[in-house]
């Protein structure tokens, strides 16, 4: 917790910094300065830092000026400045470099849209984050990854993370003490409205807005919460209070650069409203404003909320064709690549607009996928783990408050003790003289039985720290370590990867509880290390994801085993202690190493990822099969951008050439 002995402390551990330009960062964050200006400042820091700064304040200065270009869209040299600095941070060994630089790139994907590559980074960023010790580092990366997880509809792994930034804040002392903790109380007042849980986002708006006032952030924080009240009013209905919220926050945003990525949003906002409204040529004229602005900003995402809303108002004026067309362009981009709590109402308005054409059919399959989806958003037991989650946010809360007044009396009493001690120190210190030289003898003799102890625990933990806890299988750790070895070994091979994913995993868990998902985590791992060869490796890489590295496996081979791996998982239900559980898979798979049209071989790494795009493919086209990548006819750096986006679109045209397989009946 905050301030006091406890930051005391840990300050021992912290790794070196140069203080002076700490310091200059944290202003800079603190500025009102646009990007390319503090992209400017960062520059000229950088030119004046002796080459021997502290390895983590450099970490810091290079991981912010690649977010600077990511934010100024130059995602190229972005990339190679934060691949640059990871090397940095790996040469230093410090875990808290390792985390600000993993955490960093969850962010650059998460500023593409690229949120399913966002999810698959979480784990790197986990791992150096469990030995963080700075404070900023810990709240940065816990923040980021809640972000993730919240886009994941995953609102309760959302809310833990958000519970260890409060934590890592609860540390600090500065002047961005009051700038985080309300950028969390929002953060969590969102959870709490995409829950519908209107009472408690309020609460913790009003919180945070209290906050702002005192500490004088307002020029900071008022649109933002000026916006989730107005989300909260519509969402309850109350259409009058969000238009003139609205209505006021576009006044105070017009022309502000700090605020003008919200001004789109706002404007669509309006715009819904105003189709809720039935004005709906007011509306065609302020989505039509809204609709230049995210088109000038780039904003993908506002720009396709914005065409669907003035599709909609073509329905609603009787242009069925125009309107069904731009809508269902809409939701099918839409469809699994968006957030679920945004996606969810947008089906709801198209089957309405279906049923308003009279396409009654097509309005019922619509309205069925809304009914799953939005059981999904709010599950039972996930309202419950929301709930307990919230009290221990809010004990937390309260305790930080408690735990600063009980400090002050613990400093005086500290005191007290310390004399105390010293003079028993003193009497002490004679005794111990006298025991020392008897002790000596048997300190020498049992100091040969600690060695032979201290080897056998160290081998211990060094498998410990390589194997997965659950299932004794290697972990994703173990075979990122593997793989860079062989990079740096520049060996021939003929291996392949698998990569796969339980299927409807979450829905196990729901129906049969986590101790039966873990019976069906044993089981797979089990059933998957039969099928392979000793030389081949078998890693959990996280959650219910399987990674399978086969050695030696030619490309004729590779097929036969996915389609026996398949139809092993899903030969006989898993046994639990509750039930009967049926279980199947879905998996991606290539050769490695994978060259591309010019025989250029790829990394590991984006191996890696393009074995996982596999598995996306698979999931998004019915699950229980496996796509497997044969050939890139695409030089890589060129079929990437494509590979990004769609796999299918990229088979279809021909940038690549794959094989589906498909599981058991």
């Amino acid at each position: 917790m905050g301030g006091g002995l406890a930051h005391a402390q840990q300050t021992e551990d912290l790794p070196a910094m140069d203080q002076a330009i700490e310091k200059t960062l944290d202003d800079l964050l603190s500025s009102a300065g646009s990007e390319s200006e503090m992209l400017a400042a960062m520059e000229q820091l950088q030119a004046k830092m002796k080459p021997d700064a502290p390895a983590m304040t450099r970490v810091r200065l290079q991981s912010y000026m690649a977010l600077s270009h990511a934010y100024l869209g130059r995602e190229d040299y972005a990339y190679q400045l934060l691949d640059e600095t990871q090397q940095l941070a790996q040469q230093s060994g410090l875990a808290d470099a390792l985390a600000e630089v993993a955490a960093t790139r969850i962010l650059f994907k998460t500023i593409e849209g690229k949120l399913t590559e966002a999810y698959t980074l979480i784990n790197d960023a986990q791992m150096p984050l469990e030995q963080a010790r700075l404070p900023r580092v810990r709240y940065f990366a816990h923040n980021l990854i809640a972000n993730v997880y919240q886009a994941k509809n995953l609102p309760e792994r959302a809310l833990e993370h958000l519970i260890a930034a409060a934590t890592a804040v609860d540390e600090t002392a500065d002047e961005r003490t009051p700038i985080r903790r309300i950028f969390l109380k929002l953060r969590v007042a969102d959870i709490y409205q995409k829950q519908t849980q209107y009472a408690a986002a309020l609460s913790e708006i009003e919180e945070a807005e209290q906050l702002m006032h005192s500490a004088g952030l307002t020029a900071m924080y008022a649109p933002e919460i000026a916006f989730q009240r107005a989300v909260i009013a519509t969402s309850q209905g109350n259409y009058d209070r969000a238009f003139e919220i609205y209505t006021q926050l576009e006044r105070d945003i017009q022309n502000d650069p700090q605020w003008a990525s919200l001004e789109p949003t706002v404007l669509n906002n309006l715009g819904d409203l105003a189709i809720r409204t039935e004005r709906y040529e007011t509306g065609i004229a302020v989505l039509q404003d809204a609709l230049q602005i995210a088109r000038q900003q780039g904003d993908v995402i506002t720009e396709q909320m914005i065409r669907f809303n003035l599709g909609f108002i073509d329905v609603h004026l009787g242009k069925f064709e125009q309107g069904l067309a731009t809508m269902s362009e809409i939701v099918s981009g839409a469809r699994g690549e968006w957030i679920s709590s945004s996606f969810e109402p947008m089906l709801g308005e198209y089957a309405q607009a279906l049923e308003m054409a009279g396409r009654h059919r097509e309005s019922n399959g619509i309205l069925l996928e809304q009914r799953d989806l939005r059981e999904q958003i709010f599950d039972t037991e996930l309202q419950k783990n929301v709930t307990e989650l919230q009290n221990l946010y809010d004990s937390k809360d309260k305790a930080q408050q408690i735990e600063l007044l009980q400090q002050q009396n613990q400093l005086s009493d500290q005191l007290l003790r310390n004399e105390r001690q010293r003079q028993l120190i003193l009497t002490l210190g004679v005794v111990v003289a006298a025991l020392l030289s008897v002790l000596a003898f048997y300190l020498y003799r049992s100091a040969q039985r600690s060695n032979k102890a201290l080897v056998f625990a160290n081998a211990q933990l060094a498998d410990q720290s390589v194997r997965d806890p659950l299932t004794g299988l290697l972990n994703r750790r173990a075979m990122q370590q593997e793989l860079q070895r062989q990079a740096q070994e520049l060996a021939d091979s003929n291996d392949a990867m698998v990569l796969l994913d339980i299927d409807h995993f979450k829905r196990i868990n729901d129906r049969h509880g986590h101790n039966a998902g873990d019976d069906v985590i044993r089981t797979i791992a089990r059933r998957l290390s039969e099928i392979c060869r000793d030389e081949d490796k078998v890693i959990r890489w996280g959650g219910e994801e399987f990674l399978i590295y086969l050695h030696n496996t030619s490309k004729e081979a590779l097929p036969r085993f996915v389609l026996r791996m398949l139809k092993t998982i899903a030969s006989d239900p898993v046994q639990t202690e509750r039930a009967e559980i049926g279980v199947t898979a879905t998996a991606g798979f290539i050769s490695y190493p994978f060259t591309d049209s010019r025989q250029q071989t790829i990394d590991w790494e984006a191996t890696l990822q393009l074995v996982d795009k596999a598995l996306y493919a698979g999931k998004v086209h019915g699950r229980n099969q496996a796509w497997g990548i044969t050939s890139l006819n695409l030089p890589y750096a060129e079929a990437d951008k494509v590979l990004d986006t769609d796999l299918a679109r990229a088979i279809d045209a021909n940038y690549v050439s794959a094989v589906t397989l498909h599981g058991p009946e």
